[in-house]
């Protein structure tokens, strides 16, 4: 029975992780590790505090992915190498089918890695600003002003390219 549950979990909030992960380490393959042993923290670490499991494993995916840049100081979210293979438009194409969502996207990686991160969060995976703040560990506040320069800076960014 619990095997169920495990398989449900991972088939409903897989991509989701996998999509907000690669946001923040541009490469799939590195995703795909940081997502896996997210999944598996998550799963045996969760306990009847947990309210709301993806809030919780995306916590648990950006905190793997911190982890990972500390042990790999050549590896920062700010600092990604040039030549490191940039997955994401791979993974956008399989996930996001639509054109104007790849306009959006690339206009997406124009942002502030912080603006970035809320915006994937809030967009893509459809978190309440409530999760987004217990997730990075900023202000609701804080967050409501990055979802607002984000927004402002992506209208920019699509009105210019027409």
């Amino acid at each position: 029975m619990k095997s169920d549950i495990v398989d449900q979990l991972f088939s409903q909030y897989y991509n989701e992780a996998l999509l907000y992960t690669v946001s923040l380490c541009r490469n799939r393959t590195v995703a795909e590790d940081i997502v896996s042993d997210a999944f598996f923290k998550a799963l045996t670490m969760a306990d009847d505090s947990v309210r709301d499991f993806k809030p919780w494993l995306l916590t648990v995916c950006r905190n793997e992915f911190i982890s990972l840049c500390r042990k790999n100081s050549r590896f920062t979210g700010d600092e990604i190498p040039e030549d490191l293979p940039d997955d994401r438009e791979e993974l956008i194409e399989t996930v996001i089918r639509k054109e104007e969502y790849r306009s959006l996207y690339r206009a997406l990686g124009l942002l502030p890695e912080a603006q970035k991160e809320v915006v994937t969060l809030f967009y893509f995976s459809g978190l309440p600003v409530r999760s987004i703040s217990e997730i990075t560990g900023k202000s609701e506040t804080n967050i409501k002003v990055l979802l607002c320069r984000a927004r402002e800076k992506l209208r920019k960014i699509l009105e210019e390219e027409q």
